[in-house]
């Protein structure tokens, strides 16, 4: 079988999606999340591009944000189509463009209008090659706009490895249906049946109640997941590293810790709405000596944080965020254990303390850096 042979049917995917979950429910928590992230009230007056538009539903919601106009692409013409069916529905207005096309196509992107927001959410790295479709993603950019993306993160997949899923997912695409079938089933019991099983949960509850933090469903992602080939994974410190040196971008806001990364960049030296959001983002240093914990952790104390803190109840309460001197480090939420086993700015805020690790793992009471934490100040 060839490479090409074993790309996985994303549009098929999200066509059965559409016809079986879309509703006013996950449209509004996709709108949610979406502006969330860019720290927007709305998108009005705003161009948007959205790059490898799959289901469309996150066209569909920047449109329902005002974006002033909406261009949605995919490579896979499954994926058009069911684009295109989301416009009918949302009455096919006239500012929302669907079309079929590639972002590794140098003369089809350079074509492209200039985007206020290019949005390209867990796709670059299911093109074959992941480095020149993020190059050739940023190029339609306003010189005033945010470069908003997602990619699977190497940092979070370190046992089993990359090359443990990648292997996994080539096995998925060779398979027939019934093979794919009880290797979803099995990835469900692992990931999700058992471990709520074990928590004293009903799985079934959960599995029926799931949209993730986007809208979408839960045997839609496992499919998406287990299916999804080609496929590359990027780790924070090269994404970051790429955007910066090759693109000439600049992080804003980052979140990681679960399976995609999500990073929003501006142009080096722009001056955006960005710079509104972080007149809200009241910043506190840290208090220092900050005590050893054990391993790559460490601690310092916020007992004035400590009613917004994860908790056993609430274990993804806080919406506190941690910054390595001016830059967000973005991988809240983490157990105790793999900030003191794998650092890599893994932090966690919990109870009155903040548990934390140094992007580098260094000692932050002698590497010369400053540590602020603060509300993360998005809507």
């Amino acid at each position: 079988m060839t490479e090409d042979s074993m790309r996985f049917g994303f549009g098929e995917n999200w066509s059965r999606f559409v016809a079986a979950h879309l509703n006013e429910e996950r449209i509004a928590e996709a709108q949610r999340h979406l502006l969330r992230f860019l720290g927007l009230a709305d998108l009005r007056g705003r161009r948007f591009l959205d790059i490898g538009c799959g289901s469309g539903l996150h066209s569909l919601a920047a449109l329902r944000a005002g974006a002033e106009r909406v261009v949605s692409f995919d490579y896979d013409p499954n994926s058009v189509a069911t684009t295109e069916r989301v416009r009918a529905l949302a009455g096919a207005p006239d500012h929302w463009t669907v079309t079929q096309g590639s972002v590794l196509d140098g003369a089809f992107m350079e074509a492209l209008e200039p985007a206020d927001i290019v949005y390209s959410w867990g796709v670059l790295h299911h093109t074959g090659d992941m480095w020149q479709a993020i190059e050739l993603a940023s190029r339609p950019l306003a010189a005033d706009g945010v470069f908003y993306i997602a990619l699977y993160c190497r940092d979070v997949y370190l046992d089993p490895p990359p090359e443990y899923w990648i292997a996994l997912k080539q096995r998925y695409n060779r398979s027939g249906t019934i093979g794919r079938r009880l290797m979803e089933w099995s990835y469900a019991w692992r990931s999700t049946v058992w471990p709520e099983l074990r928590s004293g949960r009903n799985p079934l509850v959960t599995i029926r109640r799931y949209s993730g933090d986007r809208g979408m469903a839960f045997w839609t992602d496992v499919r998406d997941w287990l299916g999804g080939y080609p496929m590359e994974f990027a780790g924070l410190a090269e994404t970051q590293a790429f955007c910066h040196d090759r693109l000439g971008l600049e992080l804003v806001n980052l979140y990681a810790g679960e399976g995609n990364a999500e990073y929003l960049f501006r142009r080096r030296g722009a001056a955006n709405y960005w710079d509104e959001v972080r007149t809200h983002q009241t910043r506190i240093e840290l208090p220092r000596p900050f005590r050893h914990r054990q391993g790559l952790a460490w601690e310092a104390p916020l007992p004035a944080f400590r009613d917004q803190a994860d908790d056993l109840g609430h274990p993804r309460r806080s919406r506190l965020m941690l910054f390595e001197g001016d830059k967000p480090v973005g991988f809240a939420h983490q157990t105790h254990a793999d900030i003191e086993r794998r650092g890599g700015g893994r932090y966690s805020h919990w109870s009155d303390q903040l548990i934390f690790s140094t992007t580098d793992g260094t000692d932050p009471n002698a590497n010369g850096r400053r540590y602020f934490v603060g509300p993360d100040g998005l809507p």
